[in-house]
């Protein structure tokens, strides 16, 4: 839990998670920041620091002490969600910018306080509703702020890839990208289904326009629905451009721990298509905290980004169940991270 003041004085607890290299050196800061489901029962109850582990692992490989912070109202963090009190109707964008700017250089400058951390180095990068707090965040002017990475961000998603008062909101991106100084990276998938590139250069468009730096570069599509790729898709997905762009920045982007690849051996009894596919993915994915169940007769559940390797464990013991294709069969744990285990 990250202690943070906020500019009105007050305090706020913000749920959080480190990942950094090793060592007794300061880090550049790569705070990381969600996006939302924009319902309390999921972005309280079931978003935690653990669905941005795979990026947060990305960004410590190559060099940057990553911070994971979901803002308020997110997981067991305090005070309410940014939306909290908007409508379709009247989003509150502005309101939104604000609350997010405070929220997370609240939480930089306690990060910053960290002895790991550099004082005068950092990037900020977070998906969909985290992208636009983001560059709400490098609109305040924080020093130090060396970059921006924006995945799909914007905010008020409705259906059919519409916004919820999407003229307000391109004002409002006008007025961050006015206001910043720090250059940013813009990535939308192909087919995001939230904020599709169409939408995304709209909201690039306004924000360069008005004088915001920037790079907007359309992503290849990703699974069913490229809105998710931050947090879902691997490294090798997306890590490219990024590099590119912090390269060209003079930021860290090579390689400063390798992590292991070694691969685990395949379930004796993982005897079907979907689950041999479903095992291989497990495999590659560099993500806190999972787990791989199955029973004797080939079928299976698995889990991701849960709090704890216990809950991960539970959860993965739970889908084995739904899916059992006997009535005597049981599901038993095979894996929990990279690990086989002995239920």
């Amino acid at each position: 839990m990250l202690s943070v003041t906020l500019p009105d004085g007050k305090p706020a607890l913000l749920d959080a998670f480190v990942t950094r290299p090793a060592g007794f050196k300061r880090w550049p800061v790569a705070l990381i920041t969600n996006g939302t489901a924009g319902t309390a029962e999921f972005d309280r109850w079931e978003m935690n620091p653990n669905r941005m582990s795979g990026t947060a692992l990305t960004f410590a490989r190559h060099g940057y002490a990553a911070v994971v912070v979901l803002r308020e109202g997110y997981g067991y963090s305090s005070g309410g969600a940014e939306y909290t009190g908007g409508t379709c109707v009247r989003p509150q964008h502005d309101l939104a910018k604000k609350r997010d700017t405070e929220d997370l250089l609240g939480a930089l400058s306690a990060i910053r306080l960290q002895p790991w951390a550099s004082r005068n180095e950092a990037i900020l990068a977070g998906m969909s509703a985290g992208g636009f707090g983001v560059l709400a965040a490098g609109a305040g002017r924080p020093s130090g702020i060396k970059a921006i990475i924006n995945f799909d961000g914007g905010r008020g998603a409705a259906d059919n890839a519409s916004v919820c008062d999407k003229a307000g909101l391109l004002k409002t991106f006008a007025a961050m990208g006015a206001a910043s100084h720090a250059p940013s990276l813009w990535l939308y998938s192909l087919n995001d289904r939230l904020f599709p590139p169409l939408t995304g250069i709209s909201f690039f468009n306004s924000y360069a326009s008005a004088g915001g730096s920037g790079r907007f570069v359309v992503m290849p599509p990703y699974g069913i629905n490229g809105h998710v790729f931050m947090e879902s898709a691997p490294e090798s997905f997306w890590w490219g451009p990024v590099a590119e762009f912090l390269r060209e920045k003079g930021l860290p982007y090579r390689e400063e721990v390798a992590v292991s690849r070694k691969k685990m051996p395949f379930p004796p009894s993982l005897n079907n298509a979907a689950g041999t596919s479903a095992f291989r993915e497990y495999q590659s994915a560099q993500l806190y905290e999972k787990a791989f169940a199955m029973d004797s007769s080939g079928d299976w559940g698995v889990s991701y980004w849960a709090r704890s390797a216990p809950e991960a464990a539970a959860t993965a013991l739970r889908n084995c169940q739904k899916h059992l294709k006997n009535t005597w069969g049981k599901c038993r744990i095979y894996a929990v991270n990279n690990a086989v285990v002995q239920d």
